[in-house]
């Protein structure tokens, strides 16, 4: 085998003069695909523009010469109609279909190109009478139109032929070869080949058993070296990982969000590297080449992923720990739902397109989920209204958290308003979970929103009581309120009147504003208001009367949380 290789080498710094005078004297032809002829000669020239590009690079392996290597295989691959494959193995199932094709088509007679399908002696080209396929004489590899598709109408080497070149190339491979290549197996040297930092005298160095195993059409070294080099990636980011979670321990939660992002970061830089250093350096093929690269477009995919999600509540939680926004302010919550909301779709997203990538047809699963999507929202159609329920309770905003609401027949302050439902903590100290759509639809009372709590009393007096008492009662009942620093003072207000006389008493109406949005407060105050007025009955010898309907008298229902602004209220 090192024989082998050494001849060959030799071979190849012979032609490279010839090489760079054929260069020089022809320019690169266009990659022409309106006919079989045109096609499968393009194929020829393009891999023989390789060959020569190739050589030199041997010669003088160096990184300015990759990239034209590069674009050789990339022309090659626009004469095979490669569309039906997923889009992270193309380019490895392409580049290996170069070698099996040049391969075997080394080793059949020489064609005439006549022979094929094309344009006329006089150039022009009449494309009713081109067949809708060709057929490679002694083969069954085919060229065919293209019927659908941004390349409809383009002659190319069909799938199904791609998809048994590997099997035509080895019942052919010990064949001689009938038509002089500067590579006799090309197949042989596209998998032998490296990238300018792994030197030929370092593989040839290597015993037969690496060298000359092959595994998936790949020597057994570079399958070794390719998973040293993913196994030393995925330990780095293991050891990465474990410093950010210590790190982010002592951390803020801004601090703790960032060291999070630079676990998917640090794994996305690994293995950008590791790829760029595989495919160049290394640089596998066959189909070990075509698994590792769905391997590493899968790692990618879901690492982006991860760390999408992770930048969204990054960047939000950031915003949040700003002197501005409280932690458990209604802002934070919202922020907090915007980021689940943001990061799932950002993930369903990415993933969706590595799937397309790895072959698994994005639009077919977008359908999929559209019909699938159609019967899960009738069987979560619970959930789904809960969130629209929270989505309109944040863009209402009829409370936050902190405050103290009513709603139904109950009060509680408010904990948590989730994506769901809402956490609500009764005075008892009992803990409701509300669903967020029964919130939405409920007349809510938001007490820590009021600005003042309102007093209104009705006082009855027995009929029998003497006017100038009454009269003297109402006048140190109105200096009482004037008094008292909390009650607004305005136009009519406090206001202490007799509203009438019925079933033999006297009705009067003491109403109030308390500047207070405190409930407690406002107790206090109005305890000490009636207090006073059951003293001042007391001087001047007047007495509550008691409705001869007692029925006819609404009485207030008492509340058991004991924080709701003051009823009307009737006293007798």
């Amino acid at each position: 085998m090192r024989k082998f290789l050494l001849l060959l080498l030799m071979g190849l710094c012979s032609v490279i003069s010839v090489a760079q005078a054929a260069e020089a004297t022809r320019p690169l032809e266009p990659i022409n695909r309106t006919s079989p002829r045109d096609t499968y000669q393009s194929f020829l020239a393009a891999v023989q523009r390789l060959e020569h590009d190739y050589a030199a690079y041997v010669a003088d392996k160096s990184n300015a010469q990759v990239p034209q290597l590069r674009r050789d295989l990339q022309r090659i691959r626009n004469v095979m109609d490669l569309e039906n494959l997923p889009p992270a193995t193309r380019a490895k199932i392409g580049n290996a279909a170069t070698g099996y094709l040049y391969d075997i088509l080394a080793r059949l007679p020489p064609l005439d190109p006549a022979s094929i399908p094309g344009p006329a002696e006089d150039g022009t080209l009449d494309e009713q009478k081109l067949p809708s396929r060709w057929t490679v004489p002694g083969t069954d590899i085919q060229i065919a139109r293209v019927s659908d598709g941004p390349y409809a109408g383009e002659y190319r080497f069909t799938p199904e032929s791609i998809q048994h070149l590997r099997e035509y190339y080895f019942s052919i491979v010990d064949q001689p070869v009938l038509n002089p290549r500067i590579y006799p197996l090309m197949h042989r040297t596209q998998i032998n080949a490296t990238g300018p930092l792994i030197p030929d005298a370092l593989v040839l160095s290597l015993p037969e058993s690496l060298t000359g195993t092959y595994y998936f059409d790949a020597p057994l070294w570079k399958i070794l070296a390719v998973v040293i080099v993913i196994l030393s990636a995925l330990l780095i980011a293991a050891l990465w990982a474990v410093t950010a979670v210590r790190l982010s321990r002592r951390a803020s939660l801004a601090g703790r969000r960032w060291w999070q992002l630079t676990i998917p970061l640090v794994i996305l830089a690994l293995f950008s590297f590791s790829e760029w250093f595989i495919v160049v350096q290394i640089n596998p093929a066959g189909l070990f080449a075509t698994s590792e690269s769905i391997f590493v477009s899968v790692v990618s995919y879901l690492t982006w992923a991860w760390a999408a999600w992770r930048f969204i509540y990054f960047i939000v939680d950031a915003i949040i720990s700003s002197p501005r926004i409280p932690e458990n302010s209604y802002d934070a919550h919202l922020l907090r739902l915007i980021a689940r909301i943001a990061s799932l779709g950002t993930v369903c997203i990415i993933l969706i397109n590595g799937a397309n990538e790895i072959g698994i047809p994005a639009l077919g699963l977008v359908a999929g989920l559209g019909v699938g999507g159609f019967a899960l929202a009738l069987a979560s159609q619970s959930t789904i209204e809960n969130l629209f329920g929270g989505l309109s309770l944040f863009a209402d905003r009829p409370f936050r958290v902190g405050e103290s609401i009513k709603f139904g027949d109950q009060t509680a302050k408010v904990e948590r308003i989730g994506p769901r439902s809402s956490r609500l903590r009764a005075r008892n100290g009992t803990l409701c979970t509300v669903p967020n759509a029964d919130l939405a639809r409920m007349h809510i009372v938001n007490y820590s929103m009021r600005s003042q709590c309102y007093m209104d009393q009705h006082i009855f007096l027995r009929g029998d009581s003497q006017p100038d008492a009454v009269r003297l009662l109402l006048e140190r009942l109105r200096a009482l309120l004037l008094a008292e620093p909390l009650l607004e003072q305005d136009k009519g207000w406090p206001t202490v009147r007799i509203i009438g006389t019925r079933d033999g008493h006297i009705e009067l109406w003491v109403r109030a504003n308390v500047l207070t949005s405190e409930y407690d407060v406002f107790l206090e105050i109005q305890e000490r208001i009636l207090l006073s007025l059951l003293d001042m009955l007391r001087e001047l010898d007047l007495k509550l009367g008691r409705p001869l309907d007692a029925a006819a008298v609404d009485m207030p229902p008492a509340s058991p949380q004991g924080i709701e602004a003051a009823p009307t209220q009737k006293t007798w």
